[in-house]
């Protein structure tokens, strides 16, 4: 049996390791190792719920973004959600419009930059696209070879979204201007004016380069899939073949409208339903057919995870978080994420599970730029039903081009209120109100998938604090009856050729891009990228495992926080 281990695994948040299993698959032209079994290592512990305890509820907003630099504002709204209804006070529309702008613009910055410096550099090696592999040669490769043209505007374009962050909530990451029942800060037509300027040159960049660049990634995908099967003798399609699952997409909603917040709220409160009027629809999208969202259903268990029996199976807020449930030397355990399920089943969350609850398995619409009315009709039709690398990269592209859009949307529509309507409800004028006793759910999407907190106040401070979050859903570990995690599932089969990054796309694309790539990588001492040793003496090539884990954007610092350090 063929073990090989990648740890740590780069271009990702936190500290994770993958380990696997292989089999031989016999072809007329050879025999190949693939995937058999997968386990996603996540070796350190995140001690967030407890440090909670005992804190003033306000606290939450700010305590949990520092969860994640890179994702805090998702968990930002997630808490602040949770405290709305613990506090039983809905945000006001102006705040509810003020709190979807940040959100937006929040989303962009994080999907283009996983779209083109994480995931991207694989994609665009394997499927020969220039403009998405790493500007390695700087400007000169740009200038003349179009080497990292999109990867160097994605830097650019990046910052801009996150200037919208900053220009509503005071600074990016970590923004502070949002407070149960609203927010902090005033939509001036400055701070309005300002938005969509800066919107409509991310808005240049979603429409008018990644939205190509995907397309040229499909076709050429193709062309990669048809010289993948002749070279190897397998049935390999393309990017589509690798990253499939269950096909259970879970989606907890996103953008709720301004004008009717009690359509959102009823999730919270338990209530099963779609959010229809939420610009991301809320639901489980199962066997094919969709079903509502019920809080409820959701369970976690840790048979296989670094936690106390006692927890497992249970919903997150039946239970207190302690030390004394954390047991780190526990027998056959192998990560510190737990393993969420919903309605007892294994779920995807994400980018294209938002996609799949919201459209279905085709996403066809119209995304109109409200300024200059220039439209981008969108129209992709899933490629695998059950999850795939390029069906995962095509739903951020299209996501970050439709929340641009709806972020100068709602830029104008807040002009409006700009007048001086209130940005926090009436019964918490002072800042001073805390409850005596409260309990409240936030049930959010961060970039990455389904973003759960739940808050419990007794005597005006936080009793128990729970986050389910989406790397947790994603990368957790074998659930009590033994099934695998998204991941693990969506890794069984990805071929490890022992060929070389370059000896690969020769082979695929010919000698010069073969030849381009060697002459690029070895002065860097990248000559073995992606080759990983197995417990066999050789070396395989994982670049399209790799691709599979990172299609999925992991944060494992959103799942875990302490890691033990073993002196030798």
């Amino acid at each position: 049996m063929t073990e090989l281990v990648v740890d740590p695994v780069t271009r990702i948040e936190g500290h994770l390791g993958i380990k696997m299993v292989t089999k031989d698959v016999e072809t007329k032209i050879g025999t190949w190792k693939v995937v058999d079994e997968a386990y996603s290592l996540t070796n350190l512990f995140r001690g967030f719920e407890i440090i909670l305890k005992g804190r003033d509820p306000r606290d939450a907003f700010y305590i949990t973004q520092r969860i994640c630099g890179v994702c805090p504002a998702a968990h930002a709204e997630a808490s602040i959600q949770a405290l709305d209804q613990a506090f039983d006070a809905k945000p006001t529309p102006t705040a509810v419009l003020i709190r979807n702008i940040i959100q937006g613009a929040y989303y962009v910055y994080d999907h283009l930059i996983h779209t083109y410096l994480l995931v991207g550099p694989e994609i665009g090696i394997v499927c020969k696209y220039p403009p998405m592999v790493p500007p390695v040669l700087g400007k000169s490769g740009i200038e003349k070879l179009g080497l990292g043209s999109s990867y160097a505007k994605c830097v650019s374009v990046q910052r801009i979204a996150n200037e919208i962050v900053a220009l509503w909530g005071g600074k990016f990451p970590h923004h502070m201007s949002e407070y149960p029942g609203g927010v902090t800060v005033k939509p001036t037509l400055d701070r309005i004016a300002k938005t969509i300027e800066k919107a409509m040159a991310v808005w240049d960049f979603c429409a008018h380069v990644a939205m190509k660049d995907l397309e040229a990634i499909k076709e050429n995908n193709e062309v990669f899939g048809e010289k993948v099967s002749e070279i190897t003798g397998l049935n390999f399609r393309g990017l589509q073949d690798v990253g499939a699952n269950y096909g259970n997409f879970l989606s907890f909603g996103l953008f709720p409208d301004h004008e009717d917040y009690d359509n959102w709220w009823k999730i919270q409160e338990g209530e099963a339903g779609y959010r229809e009027k939420a610009v991301i629809k809320a639901g489980a999208w199962m066997n094919g057919n969709l079903k509502p969202l019920e809080r409820d259903k959701i369970t976690e268990d840790v048979k296989y995870a670094r936690y106390d029996d006692s927890i497992s199976g249970k919903r997150p807020w039946e239970y207190e978080m302690t030390v004394d449930l954390v047991k780190k030397d526990k027998p056959g355990a192998y990560a510190w994420m737990k393993a969420p399920r919903y309605d007892g089943q294994v779920m995807e969350v994400g980018p294209m599970a938002r996609m799949m609850v919201t459209f279905g398995e085709r996403w066809k619409f119209d995304v109109t730029n409200p300024i200059t009315g220039e439209t981008i009709t969108v129209d992709w039709e899933v490629m695998n039903p059950k999850g795939s690398v390029i069906d995962r990269v095509a739903s951020r592209i299209i996501q970050a081009l439709w929340f641009t859009a709806k972020v100068i949307e709602w830029a104008i529509e807040l002009k409006g209120y700009a007048s001086g309507d209130i940005v926090n409800r009436e019964k918490i004028p002072d800042y001073k109100f805390v409850p005596e006793k409260g309990e409240g759910w936030g049930l959010w999407e961060a970039p990455r998938g389904a973003l759960l907190h739940y808050v419990k106040v007794k005597n005006k401070v936080i009793e128990n604090y729970q986050c389910v979050v989406p790397s947790t859903w994603n990368l957790g570990p074998r659930d009590d009856q033994g099934r695998p995690s998204a991941v693990e599932k969506s890794l069984e089969g990805c071929p490890l050729p022992p060929l070389s990054v370059p000896e690969i796309c020769s082979a695929v694309w010919g000698e010069d891009w073969g030849k381009a790539l060697t002459e690029t990588l070895t002065p860097l001492g990248l000559a073995e990228l992606n080759m990983e040793p197995a417990n066999d003496g050789n070396k395989y090539n994982v670049s399209l495992a790799l691709a599979v884990v990172r299609s999925f954007d992991p944060c494992i610092a959103c799942g875990t926080h302490t890691i033990q350090i073993k002196l030798r």
